[in-house]
């Protein structure tokens, strides 16, 4: 399949379509220090930051080895950002951050539902990988009620002082 910026997948309760400048603003006010606990970034509030984050998410599309999409409420408000990432015919990566007010809320297990059912639809690969800090409990219940098995644990890096111990989940097929 051929990726393009008019690609919008829709939920239960979402509407998930690719990032695009529209959404900087948002991306910069909720991309947070509490939200990105878990994941290897660290976020310094440069609005610089966002827009080559947007510009890369939109270079790779074009690519068409990633698929960098804002999630939006019925009321077309920000949700938090989803992406598809590295396609290849091996394998694929999902990756998901949610703002604050929208966790706990069921709403990242129906974002990687519909990336899942999207992939098999489109893609041929051998697996679907979903790495999750090790501590993130929350993001840890996504994978496992899904069918996805740990297939492997490894360090990487956050900051001078705090490594994440990332546990890649992987779905066969």
């Amino acid at each position: 399949m051929i990726l393009n910026p008019d690609i919008k997948i829709k939920t239960k309760h979402l509407t998930l379509q690719p990032v695009d400048d529209s959404y900087i603003d948002d991306i910069s006010e909720h991309f947070t220090t509490e939200v990105t606990r878990y994941m290897p970034f660290n976020p310094q509030g440069d609005r610089g930051e966002i827009i080559n984050f947007v510009n890369e998410s939109k270079r790779t599309l074009l690519q068409n080895t990633d698929l960098v999409m804002v999630a939006l409420d019925s009321n077309g408000d920000f949700t938090g950002c989803c992406g598809i990432h590295n396609i290849t015919e091996e394998s694929i990566e999902l990756g998901l951050w949610l703002k604050k007010s929208s966790q706990g809320k069921g709403l990242g297990t129906e974002i990687i539902i519909s990336l899942i059912e999207f992939l098999e639809q489109n893609f041929t690969f051998k697996y679907i990988l979903y790495p999750v800090d090790e501590e993130n409990t929350a993001s840890r219940k996504i994978p496992e009620k899904l069918g996805f098995i740990p297939a492997k644990k490894y360090r990487k890096y956050k900051n001078p002082s705090t490594d994440l111990t990332i546990v890649e989940y992987r779905k066969y097929y």
